[in-house]
């Protein structure tokens, strides 16, 4: 995984009877837990006020939010390994976890999120923090929301089988961490779009269209299309986000899966996709969604009021 997003993910795109999980930069958060976990830390007890470090804000595109982004201190160590969670945000749409480790340089988090809901199955972002002097820091970014239990927080179950080097050298480097946070997820608001439209050969069905404090978000089902056909190599890109100007908004997530489980694919309905896009929330003003595929083009108004 890398932080830069060079490429759109298929998700859960099912070939020949197995599981492929395509990504460019992305994990998508399904897999087994580890079976042996360390002491688990309740967080509570270790929130704590020191800010953190504005370059780990800046990598996980957390700056506009500085003052919802949860301060913590947990850590969990494994063979002489320590990782410690230092930072936690939620919203309806997107996760991202902040993590510091110890000894430095041991790789990017190959990460598992559960909420009381179960597995939070999304695409995901990781990277390092990139600043001089720091060599220890990672973030980890789901593209979908924890979802709340009966007292308004989530309650996240967050497990680490193994750290991917993102050095030249590569390799992985194995453990179990295992951490627990209780966290107020931000909320979102629906904005307008029609409901179904025809692109081209192809019937797009808007699902959720959703403004939250940090991100503009967009979960579509796409009738008559594979998940390749929309996100394969050398196609051109399902969906943007531009201004008044036509150009783009930054793109922090995107993907396409299949719509029924594995086991249940075939011909037929493996023409049908879903997809799921995530922009970074952009100042106040008129925006475009811009689709295009299966021959045609459309495009619908976004307004972000302040």
């Amino acid at each position: 995984m890398g932080s830069a997003r060079s490429g759109r993910a298929i998700v859960g795109l099912a070939i020949g009877g197995s599981l492929l999980l395509a990504a460019c930069g992305r994990n998508t958060g399904a897999g087994q837990a580890p079976t042996a976990r360390p002491s688990v830390h309740v967080a509570s007890a270790l929130i704590v006020s020191h800010p953190i470090p504005a370059w780990d804000l800046e990598a996980a595109s957390l700056t506009a939010v500085t003052d919802l982004v949860t301060p913590l201190q947990l850590s969990s160590t494994d063979n002489g390994r320590t990782i410690t969670l230092i930072g936690a945000y939620a919203d309806v749409a997107r996760t991202v976890l902040l993590f510091r480790e110890n000894p430095p340089d041991l790789g990017l988090p190959s990460v598992i999120v559960s909420d009381d809901q179960g597995l939070i199955n999304a695409g995901s972002s990781a990277g390092p923090v990139r600043s001089p002097g720091v060599r220890s820091d990672y973030y980890v970014a789901l593209d979908d929301g924890a979802r709340p239990g009966r007292d308004g927080l989530a309650h996240l179950s967050i497990a680490i089988s193994h750290l991917n080097r993102w050095t030249p050298a590569g390799g992985i480097v194995d453990g179990n961490w295992a951490f627990t946070v209780a966290l107020a997820v931000q909320p979102g608001q629906a904005l307008p779009a029609p409901n179904q439209f025809r692109l081209g050969a192809w019937k797009v069905t808007i699902e959720r269209l959703q403004l939250t404090p940090t991100v503009v978000y967009l979960q579509s089902l796409v009738n008559g299309a594979s998940p390749v056909a929309i996100s394969g190599p050398g196609n051109a890109v399902f969906v943007e986000l531009v201004d008044a100007a036509g150009h783009p908004i930054r793109d922090v997530g995107g993907g396409a899966s299949i719509t029924v489980p594995k086991q249940q694919v075939n011909p037929v309905n493996y023409q049908n996709a879903r997809t799921y896009d995530t922009w970074l929330r952009p100042a106040a003003g008129t925006y475009r969604l811009r689709f295009q595929g299966g021959g045609g083009r459309y495009e619908v108004t976004v307004v972000v009021k302040s």
